[in-house]
């Protein structure tokens, strides 16, 4: 993978949100345990560096203008500190799910519309600028809220010169407009700004819906019958926008979910969230028979990629029930939708994927517990020759 300041790439992939089931951030401990090491961090390298003006007594035998390198003051300080580079504490949580690509044919495409849609929306507005084509490409993996819910306060949605093209399931279409009416132009009275002050009229970006379906299952009705999609997908065909390429395909979850395979100039990128490998007792179960047909796919749609993004909420003795998260108590998690962090290793393992990224993480899970993840994670690494990460917000991977 290429270092984040390469403008030859394929794929541009920005992590704006990780976090599953909802936004969390560093407690009031854990924030004075990062203070601490950074703290420690900082210490050893300027005793490291006044050891340089020590006698062979210990004594040390200099001015502080020496050693600041001028009189003491908030400059002088500040110069001092930038001699030394101090690696940075891992930084877990953040907000929920959204994904943004940039391909190497200009094209911007962003995956979800979780709280990290915000922070996607303002600096996609700042790049722009004054162009006069402003293009968005949304992919809605499912209509849960912690995967919607940036929608409404994002910038790009309030500017006319926008126009924002949304693929995604029924389900998914209709909780972006059930509350806003941007697709039908339409809000029931009931909901009308219930859950947001905004609705269609002032939104003034164009929104076109695109719904992605098994037309040979499910035909569409009449023309003009069907004000939430103004068009169909059908889910076995590929979406091409530019030079990428972009397959769905449906993956076992409570609500229906899709899972995407992005490629250009040869790379892969595979997302996959709120999916559940299920552990149920009864192999005859039909939800069980489901996820293993949905895991199937999946593994078909992910061999050989270069990058991978999976969720894997939990640990076994978790979804178990045998054990709790953080302060949580252990409760069964079957059918929850989510999966295992060790389904979630054998599956890139088996499917040679080249590096995978774990997100949706529980949010019961803590920074210490997130680190001591990531140390385990690199020891797999090494033992494969794959790599394996958790997943951190605001964080890019070039392709």
């Amino acid at each position: 993978m290429r270092d984040a300041s390469d403008t030859n790439y394929n794929l541009k992939i920005h992590l704006y949100g990780v976090q599953g089931s909802g936004s969390i951030f560093m407690s009031r401990a854990e924030r004075r345990d990062y203070h601490d090491l950074m703290d420690l961090r900082l210490l050893e390298q300027i005793f490291k560096d006044l050891s340089k003006y020590a006698r062979p007594d210990g004594q040390i035998n200099c001015t502080l203008e020496q050693i600041l390198g001028g009189e003491l003051s908030p400059q002088t300080l500040r110069a001092y500190r930038k001699r030394f580079d101090i690696e940075e504490a891992r930084v877990y949580g953040g907000w929920t799910t959204c994904v943004r690509i940039e391909t190497g044919d200009g094209h911007d495409i962003v995956i979800d519309l979780g709280s990290g849609f915000r922070n996607c929306a303002r600096d996609l507005q700042n790049e722009w600028g004054d162009r006069g084509q402003r293009h968005l490409s949304i992919l809605g993996t499912h209509s849960h809220y912690d995967h919607t819910e940036g929608f409404d306060q994002a910038a790009v949605c309030f500017d006319p010169r926008n126009t924002i093209r949304i693929y995604g399931n029924r389900q998914y279409l209709q909780a972006i407009d059930q509350n806003l009416g941007i697709f039908t132009h339409e809000v029931d009275a009931n909901l009308l700004g219930v859950q947001t002050p905004l609705y269609y009229e002032i939104m003034p970006a164009a929104f076109e819906s695109y719904e992605i379906r098994d037309l040979s299952r499910y035909p569409p009705p009449e023309p003009g019958n069907d004000r939430l999609a103004q068009s169909y997908h059908h889910l076995s065909d590929p979406i091409r926008i530019g030079a990428t390429t972009i397959t769905a395909v449906e993956v076992f979850h409570p609500a229906p979910c899709l899972t995407y395979r992005i490629e250009h100039g040869g790379k892969v990128f595979v997302f996959c969230t709120d999916h559940e490998l299920r552990h149920g007792g009864d192999p005859d179960d039909p939800k069980q028979k489901a996820s293993m047909e949905a895991e199937e796919r999946l593994r078909q749609l992910a061999y050989g990629a270069d990058v991978m993004y999976r969720d894997g909420q939990f640990f076994r003795a978790e979804y178990d029930g045998m054990q709790g998260i953080g302060e949580s108590r252990g409760v069964s998690r079957v059918d929850w939708g989510h999966s295992c962090i060790e389904d979630v290793l054998e599956m890139a393992e088996a499917c040679q994927v080249q590096t995978t990224y774990i997100g949706h993480h529980d949010p019961n899970r803590d920074w210490a517990e997130r680190n001591w993840i990531t140390e385990g994670l690199k020891r797999k690494s090494e033992q494969t020759g794959l790599g394996f990460k958790l997943a951190e917000a605001e964080s890019i991977i070039m392709l």
